[in-house]
């Protein structure tokens, strides 16, 4: 026990009063298997159960919940970064905050900055006229629906969904997303 120093000891007190103030009700990093996304699924309808918002709000954040962690199962890297997989969901006097984060290759950085800054613009009616686009698109195309997730989750949530790439070496980038659904 002697090997502990003060300085960890404060990294967990810090951690701790980030939970408390940001009221975190889950934090996760690692790789992410469909067991674990059950698991994480799970936990959080629990502590959704046991909260005081409507059942739409509850709804609303198991969807955008579920989009996140697909596009983490989806479309992460695989390899070496597979336990940078991030996905946090929280709740602050606005609503619920769900963040996720996942390594990418570069090559998928253009695109997907692409995807959500229109998507960022567009109102209701425009996303989901890009959303028949995208599928009649990728269909044709032979993709998997790159960017559909992200159209649910704006739909879902009715808010922006902020974002940022932060480069790991030359192929590959930390792509961080977060939104809210409001109360």
């Amino acid at each position: 026990m002697g090997d502990i120093n003060q300085s960890d000891l404060g990294y967990v007190n810090a951690v701790r009063d980030h939970m408390n103030n940001d009221r975190l009700m889950l934090c996760y990093r690692g790789e992410m298997s469909q067991d674990i996304v059950i698991a994480l699924l799970n936990l959080t309808e629990s502590k959704l159960n046991h909260s005081n918002s409507s059942h739409t709000t509850k709804a609303r954040v198991f969807s955008v919940m579920v989009e996140c962690l697909q596009n983490i199962t989806q479309h992460s890297e695989k390899d070496k970064y597979s336990r940078s997989n991030l996905f946090m969901i929280g709740k602050n006097e606005d609503g619920y905050v769900i963040n996720s984060g996942n390594v990418i290759v570069r090559q998928k950085v253009i695109d997907l900055k692409d995807k959500l800054a229109r998507i960022n613009m567009m109102d209701e009616d425009e996303l989901k006229e890009f959303g028949k686009n995208l599928l009649k698109h990728d269909t044709v195309a032979g993709k998997s629906g790159f960017g559909l997730g992200l159209i649910q989750i704006a739909r879902k949530t009715g808010n922006a969904i902020d974002f940022a790439f932060e480069k790991i070496d030359g192929e590959h980038f930390f792509f961080s997303l977060s939104t809210r659904v409001d109360y």
